[in-house]
């Protein structure tokens, strides 16, 4: 119980009570969902920003998506990116290069993680990656991009509801000199 107490005091704060326009919190979701699944854990918040910045999406609301990616999901989370974007690029999926990138694994496990901290273990990993690079990017972006659609639409249709039901929009100052709008565009 307390998990989903959490979930949804870190939707409501974080996504739907954040004070911008609808259009630019979920964009600023879409975008974070795109960014969670590219192979890039580690440097994910860094690229949210500035691709937020620069599409001019809100640079808060999509931060809590990118912890779709974290240490603990990373590995089905870029299993499944991989085999998508090997059925789109028409990669053979049966052997190679993710046979490598499991058996590389598998070792670290078997070893009771005394592998993950040595020098080979990384060298062999870092190949592995820029083996399977291509195929990861490309389904990490399809998959992404399937995901910003509907996330776009539900964030946006979540914070009309949430403002709904708190009284109506608010007021939301542009910048200095600049009028005040609302966020209902």
């Amino acid at each position: 119980m307390r998990l989903v107490q959490r979930a949804r005091h870190l939707v409501v704060h974080h996504i739907l009570g954040v004070d911008d326009t609808p259009h630019r919190i979920a964009w600023g979701v879409a975008l974070g969902s795109i960014v969670a699944w590219t192979p890039t854990l580690g440097f994910q918040i860094m690229l949210y920003v500035a691709v937020a910045t620069l599409l001019r999406a809100n640079k808060v609301s999509g931060i809590p998506i990118l912890f779709l990616s974290n240490p603990i999901s990373a590995v089905p989370v870029y299993w499944f990116a991989w085999r998508v974007g090997a059925g789109v690029l028409g990669v053979e999926q049966s052997g190679g290069q993710f046979a490598r990138f499991e058996a590389t694994l598998e070792g670290a496990q078997s070893n009771a993680g005394g592998s993950i901290l040595t020098y080979a273990f990384w060298r062999d990993l870092a190949r592995v990656l820029v083996d399977i690079g291509l195929e990861l990017w490309v389904g990490g972006l399809v998959v992404g991009l399937l995901m910003s659609l509907p996330m776009y639409g539900l964030t946006r249709w979540g914070v009309h509801a949430y403002r709904s039901a708190r009284g109506g929009p608010r007021l939301r100052s542009r910048g200095a000199g600049d009028a005040a709008t609302t966020e209902g565009e």
